[in-house]
């Protein structure tokens, strides 16, 4: 398999994706240069579903308007052509028929990452003052679309790339070996093929490319930085986390976002998502199926912490017996506040998820979730506490080089600190106040 090959299967296909017959006809009328919103309802009435997912999402809150589109004209007129395209691919590409057993990725938890990256794209345009927010919906639907073509097209050979098979560090190194192009690519020549606007296609094209300069306020960095808030929707690559942190920090300064913008984005991601969710009539799991994956991916990241902090311990260690040189200081101090940001950042979406739950099981009849859901919700309560006073920790022992001499047993006795701080915290007041917990 090669890059070649691919990308010419993409270009000389005719039905790529196999897309039905309302879905081709609406897509040719969409490019039409004389289209009129009569015309694409008449088509889109054809097509009972989709019918009804226009509607409903023509109504939902992400496109609150004064006046309620009651009929199929009206909805086409509030979401424009641009949104009704992109439905109409959703619809018919974003299905679980698409994935295959032998491809080994779930597509539930698939959807749930897509929506969850759509979601922070729509609030992250919005939070930077952008118009252009359908667009970045658009683009967060649509962005991995070159890992759909994979998994339809070549499900054996994915599985290896799922499996981790290739020893990668990243999904685009993986896919470069094993087809000589990545789904960022795909991504971008697939929406090219449907005559997406160019900025749409640029931004799917370059949403893991963190490395070069924020271009500003565009969609590619709003793309970018709704990526990084979001885990990978295939399981085992996310990025370093210092990494992610420091290109999450590069995108929101690119975007003239403040960091209260950002938490406050963070943590309505995950409630939203199951919102658009059940808008879409996509399938991202049950309430349990959903916290059993938010529990895992909270025990990955808990993991990371812990071994971050161990070494963060362990670098304190050693600057202690050294001697105080400026800028082995500064250093260390930039590590400890990009760590208790990173932590920071993935308590508050916690404790957002956490606060969604419990409203779901005080209006659910269910009696195995009501007698299951208290447990695991005190479970995560207790994981968000532990973080919190690391984080507090850190902050009251990281200004040495403000003090002449500093009693090492208050950097290294940590276990006994944060377990007397915890038995006084109070978990509200961490997270939604910001306040400080007492001296110890």
């Amino acid at each position: 398999m090669d890059r070649a090959r691919i990308l010419d299967q993409i270009q000389k296909e005719r039905d790529l994706l196999s897309l039905p017959q309302v879905m081709s006809e609406l897509l040719h009328a969409i490019d039409s240069s004389n289209l009129r919103s009569d015309f694409l309802a008449n088509i889109i009435l054809k097509d009972p579903a989709l019918t009804g997912r226009l509607l409903r999402f023509a109504n939902s809150p992400f496109y609150q308007r004064y006046a309620r589109p009651t009929n199929v004209h009206q909805a086409v007129q509030v979401l424009g052509f641009a949104t009704v395209k992109c439905l109409a691919l959703s619809s018919s590409i974003l299905n679980p028929a698409r994935f295959k057993d032998v491809a080994h990725i779930d597509p539930k938890a698939f959807f749930s990452g897509v929506l969850s990256v759509a979601v922070a794209a729509e609030k992250v345009a919005n939070a930077a003052g952008i118009k252009a927010t359908e667009e970045a919906f658009i683009c967060g639907l649509l962005h991995d679309l070159g890992v759909l073509f994979f998994v339809h097209h070549y499900p054996a050979q994915y599985k290896n790339i799922v499996t981790g098979k290739t020893n990668s560090d990243s999904l685009a190194e993986a896919e470069k070996k094993i087809f000589g192009i990545d789904h960022t690519e795909v991504g971008r020549e697939l929406t090219r093929r449907w005559n997406l606007p160019t900025d749409i296609c640029t931004a799917i094209g370059d949403h893991h490319d963190c490395q070069s300069s924020p271009s500003g306020k565009d969609l590619s960095t709003v793309l970018k930085l709704a990526v990084l808030l979001c885990h990978e929707s295939v399981e085992g690559y996310d990025p370093d986390p210092i990494v992610k942190l420091h290109g999450i920090e590069k995108m929101r300064e690119a975007l003239g976002l403040t960091k209260e913008q950002l938490e406050a984005v963070i943590s309505s991601i995950m409630p939203d998502t199951i919102k658009l969710s059940a808008f879409l009539d996509a399938d991202i799991g049950t309430v349990d199926e959903i916290l059993a994956r938010a529990n895992k991916e909270m025990w990955r990241s808990f993991l990371t912490v812990q071994n971050l902090f161990k070494e963060r311990q362990e670098l304190s260690q050693q600057l202690l017996l050294e001697e105080r040189q400026r800028g082995a200081i500064e250093s260390k101090n930039i590590a400890i506040a990009t760590l208790s940001h990173y932590i920071n950042n993935a308590a508050a979406g916690w404790y957002g998820h956490i606060q969604l739950l419990r409203q779901r099981l005080d209006q659910h009849d269910d009696p195995r979730l009501a007698r299951d859901l208290p447990e695991s919700l005190a479970v995560m309560e207790n994981a968000i506490k532990r973080i919190l006073a690391v984080i507090a920790e850190i902050k009251e022992i990281s200004p040495i080089d403000e003090v002449s001499f500093y009693n090492m047993s208050q950097a290294m006795n940590i276990d006994e600190r944060v377990a007397k701080r915890l038995s006084t915290m109070s978990i509200d007041s961490e997270v939604v106040t910001s306040k400080q917990p007492a001296a110890l």
